[in-house]
């Protein structure tokens, strides 16, 4: 029997000691597998700072997060050193009592406390706390305010303290490059080649009575750092792409996922929607990716045309390597390999002849971007300036989409009355005293500050399907019903400048290849009329 596959059972999310729960995981040290894999993270450090700083005063902490994120974890595990100064309420979507609701069990919390002389803790999701705020009894008035003060200007009140996982993203900026050290550190402790780790052991014992299956390999795989490392990669991409939502429970589970099979981890990483990452990590498949090189190797591998260069690499791979490739799906497994390794060097190199097509220009060109607006600095203000040329461009472009000649002319269509196409001049330019002085806080998107004719206007967030939107617009792309999320605030944007642009004293009317424009001098109207 496997030693390694009812380990790796205990990450999934099905799992019963996925979620915290008074009577069952309470006592850390009964349960080793997820005392070894627990990472102290920032919010917990400073969850205990507070914690210690407040014990000789009466105060509300309130921890706030999404389901799985780990609140229940980190009260859990402190609770020992806390209880004698603070009571706790860990779930608090949970009632007491079949007919109270969970509004109805905070009330009674909040009661005990201001009736009993200890501070509280309270584990809390977000949307149950702004429903208290809504709906919690008018005697915790105080309580329902301190909420409301946090939800407007993000700021505590007296004896009420608020700790936020939004507030301490998975994702940061470390050495000029987007990462994740936690995701780093959580595969590392899983895989690392020691005594104490659980997995390992398990791993070496199975490999003893010769028991080795699917499981195996992948978490063979799954110690390879350039794997890991692309693994990271793909979840900064699909974090800023499709606004993938990360979680401690939810990367737990897609680390069972690509482990437990059927396929290969290599394979399961873009084959599997088992898990909501996987289901967007699919949409990075490499083998989506046209390029002729790609297409090329698909076709000679489909025909078994001979490549002694590809056989070199597979069979100089580590044994462990060479048999999952050896056993695969060729020739998609080979192109995901080939990805997975892109960045690093492996057996031959052969994977580096296809570095090129895995190049994603405008994903790195927003990450560079979104690296230089975090470190405002001289030598950055060319990307920032060029992005600001490309949305200007955009802006234009898709304004005068019916009469692209009135670009070149610096006019801007803003409207369409009986067939006359309205339009005046328009100059965009940055707003560099708010961008430089604007502090990003988040890397999934940033304020975009333009002015018009020197009149600031309300900012546009840009995240990264919005700046891939305005590089296609800039290429000839006409916006479609499945882009309705972006275009639309994109069309909030330009709804802003045509507000500034209808007060111009020179407007244009155009209709039927005639301009007639109208200018206001000293209150007095002239008129031209030009026919193309």
């Amino acid at each position: 029997m496997s030693c390694f596959t009812p380990l790796i059972q205990k990450l999934s999310k099905a799992s019963p000691n996925a979620v915290y729960t008074p009577r069952t995981s309470l006592d850390y040290k009964s349960n080793n597998i997820y005392d070894y894999i627990y990472i102290e993270t920032s919010i917990e450090k400073n969850y205990k700072i507070l914690l210690s700083k407040l014990r000789d005063s009466k105060n509300i902490i309130f921890l706030c997060g999404s389901s799985g994120d780990g609140k229940s974890a980190i009260i859990g595990r402190n609770k020992t050193y806390f209880e004698k100064y603070y009571d706790v309420h860990i779930d608090a979507t949970h009632s007491f009592r079949p007919d109270q609701t969970a509004i109805e069990a905070l009330d009674d919390v909040f009661t005990r406390y201001k009736n009993g002389d200890k501070s509280l803790v309270v584990g809390i999701n977000m949307g149950i706390l702004l429903n208290y705020a809504r709906e919690g009894s008018n005697d915790h008035v105080d309580i329902k305010n301190a909420i409301d003060k946090y939800d407007k200007d993000n700021k505590d009140s007296s004896n009420i303290k608020f700790l936020n996982f939004e507030n301490y993203p998975k994702f940061e900026i470390d050495n000029g490059e987007i990462t994740s050290n936690f995701i780093h550190q959580l595969l590392e402790v899983i895989t690392q080649d020691s005594e104490e780790n659980p997995f390992y052991k398990a791993y070496r014992e199975d490999l003893k009575n010769n028991h080795f299956t699917i499981e195996h390999q992948n978490f063979y795989l799954l110690t390879q750092k350039p794997i890991q490392k692309s693994i990271v990669q793909l979840l900064v991409t699909v974090h800023l792409k499709y606004n993938q939502f990360l979680t401690a429970r939810g990367i737990l589970d897609l680390i069972h996922i690509l482990l437990k099979g059927p396929r290969l981890l290599i394979d399961q990483l873009f084959e599997s929607d088992s898990n909501s990452i996987l289901e967007n990590t699919r949409k990075e498949d490499p083998i989506l990716y046209r390029t002729k090189q790609l297409d090329t190797f698909l076709l000679e591998r489909s025909n078994n045309k001979v490549d002694n260069a590809l056989n070199d690499f597979i069979n100089k791979f580590n044994e462990p390597c060479k048999q999952a490739l050896l056993s695969a799906d060729q020739p998609h497994t080979l192109i995901r390999t080939f990805f997975l390794y892109k960045d690093d060097e492996c057996s031959t190199n052969y994977h580096k002849n296809f570095s090129q097509s895995f190049t994603d220009t405008s994903t790195l060109e927003y990450v560079q971007l979104i690296l230089a607006l975090n470190d405002y600095k001289d030598e950055n203000r060319s990307i920032i300036r060029e992005f600001y040329k490309k949305i200007t461009q955009a802006i234009f472009a898709y304004a005068n989409k019916e009469y692209p000649s009135l670009t070149a002319q610096g006019l801007f269509q803003f409207d369409t009355i009986n067939g006359y196409h309205i339009c005046a001049s328009l100059e965009l330019s940055a707003d560099w005293n708010k961008i430089q002085n604007n502090h990003l806080k988040t890397i999934n998107n940033f304020e975009c500050y333009l002015k018009v004719d020197d009149h600031s206007i309300a900012p546009i967030v840009i995240t990264l399907s919005m700046y891939k939107m305005l590089i296609a617009i800039n290429k000839g792309y006409r916006p479609n019903k499945h882009d309705r999320n972006t275009i639309i605030l994109f069309e909030e944007l330009l709804a802003n400048i045509s507000q500034k642009v209808k007060m111009s004293k020179n407007l244009h009317f155009i209709k039927e290849r005639k301009t007639y424009t109208f200018k206001n001098r000293n209150e007095e109207i002239e008129v031209a009329i030009n026919a193309d």
